[in-house]
C-alpha cells in the first residue's frame, strides 16, 4: 500500500493546488468555464462564491483508490472538487516519491516535458515553475481520450510518438497493476509541496509533435479546465471495464435466456441496445462482432477464445 506523506501532500493539493508546467510569457490569461480565475499553470483557484462551486463531486477526497497505473492502493488527496468546492477536475494521488507509473490502457504519447529536478521537501517554487509530465492519447469505447500525468520525477521513460501498452489481464478478467508500459516515476516537480501524482483525463487528442512546454499537445493539457465540452469526468473511466463470465454468457446464449453478462457484451461492442436477452438478435450481434474483429468462426455463440480477443482488441471488457 502506498501512502505518501499526507500532511505534505494535502498542503500541495489543497492549499496551493496541483500544478502544470509553466506556459510561455506571452500566453493569454485563462478563465475556467465555471467563472473561477486560473493561475498561470492553468489550475483553477478557489471559487469566489457558492454558485461557482463544482456541481459534481465524484470520488471523495480521502478515499483509497486503485489503478492499473500503480501497484497497491493510494490516498486520493484531491478529487474532482477541492474540499471548499473549487474546481479541480482531476485526481491528486498520494504516491511515494519514485513510485513507477504505468499506462493503464494502450495509447500513443503525444506530449511530455522532462528534465526538471524534484523540489526539496516542503518547498513549492510557485505556479510559474515547470514540471515533468506525460500526455497520452487513448481510444476509449471508440472515442479519443487524453490522459495527463504530472509532477513526475526527472527521467521520463517514454518518447513523443511512442506507442504504449496497457496492462496484462489476469485469469480473473482484471488488469494486473504495474504491467503496462512505464511512463515514469512519481515525483514532486513544479507547483507541488509534496510527492504526488496529478492525473487528469479529457476528450480529444492533439497531434504528437515535439517534447517540451510549447508544443500543440502541451497547450491542450489545460482543456479539462478551460473547455467544458471536453470533460471526461474521472480518470478511472479510462481503465475501468466490466468483467464477463464467459461460461455464464455461453450458457445464457445457448438457452436464449437473460443475463447481465449479455448487457456487458452489448456495451463492450458499443451496441445501442441494452437488452439482457440473448435471443436471435443477440446471436446476430455476436456474428457481426466476430466478422469485425476477424474471428475465424462466425457462429452466434460467444466462445471464450473470441471474448478474449475482443477484450484484447477493444480493452472494453475483461474475461474470466
Amino acid at each position: 500500500m502506498f501512502l505518501a506523506p499526507v500532511a505534505a501532500i494535502a498542503a500541495a493539493a489543497v492549499a496551493v493546488g496541483p500544478a502544470f508546467a509553466s506556459t510561455p510569457a506571452s500566453a493569454p490569461a485563462r478563465t475556467a468555464d465555471n467563472g473561477n480565475s486560473t493561475g498561470v499553470d492553468g489550475e483553477a483557484n478557489a471559487p469566489a462564491k457558492r454558485s461557482l462551486r463544482s456541481a459534481w463531486v465524484g470520488t471523495r477526497t480521502g478515499a483509497m483508490v486503485k489503478s492499473p497505473a500503480w501497484v497497491g492502493s493510494a490516498r486520493l488527496n484531491a478529487g474532482w472538487a477541492y474540499g471548499n468546492g473549487g474546481a479541480h477536475r482531476a485526481w491528486d494521488v498520494g504516491l511515494w516519491l519514485g513510485t513507477p507509473v504505468h499506462s493503464p490502457r494502450n495509447g500513443v504519447v503525444i506530449g511530455l516535458n522532462d528534465g526538471v529536478a524534484n523540489n526539496r521537501p516542503g518547498y513549492n517554487p510557485g505556479s510559474n515553475a515547470s514540471s515533468n509530465w506525460v500526455l497520452v492519447c487513448h481510444t476509449v469505447k471508440g472515442r479519443q481520450v487524453s490522459t495527463y500525468w504530472q509532477h513526475l520525477s526527472p527521467g521520463i521513460k517514454v518518447t513523443v510518438g511512442q506507442r504504449v501498452s496497457g496492462p496484462r489481464m489476469g485469469s480473473n478478467g482484471r488488469p494486473i497493476p504495474g504491467t503496462g508500459t512505464q511512463l515514469g516515476l512519481s515525483g514532486n516537480t513544479g507547483n507541488s509541496t509534496g510527492p504526488h501524482l496529478h492525473l487528469a483525463s479529457f476528450k480529444g487528442c492533439a497531434s504528437a509533435s515535439v517534447a517540451g512546454n510549447n508544443s500543440t499537445a502541451a497547450w491542450t493539457r489545460y482543456n479539462y479546465l478551460n473547455r467544458p465540452e471536453t470533460l471526461f469526468y474521472e480518470p478511472s473511466r479510462v481503465w475501468n471495464r466490466p468483467t464477463i463470465d464467459a461460461r455464464s454468457l455461453i450458457a445464457t446464449t445457448r438457452k436464449s435466456g437473460r443475463s447481465g453478462e449479455v448487457v456487458k457484451f452489448r456495451k463492450a461492442v458499443l451496441a445501442k441496445s441494452r437488452s439482457a436477452r440473448a435471443g436471435s438478435g443477440f446471436r446476430k450481434l455476436v456474428r457481426q462482432a466476430k466478422r469485425t474483429y476477424g474471428w475465424h468462426n462466425h457462429g452466434g455463440l460467444p466462445n471464450r477464445g473470441f471474448l478474449k480477443k475482443l477484450a484484447w482488441r477493444t480493452e472494453n471488457l475483461g474475461v474470466r
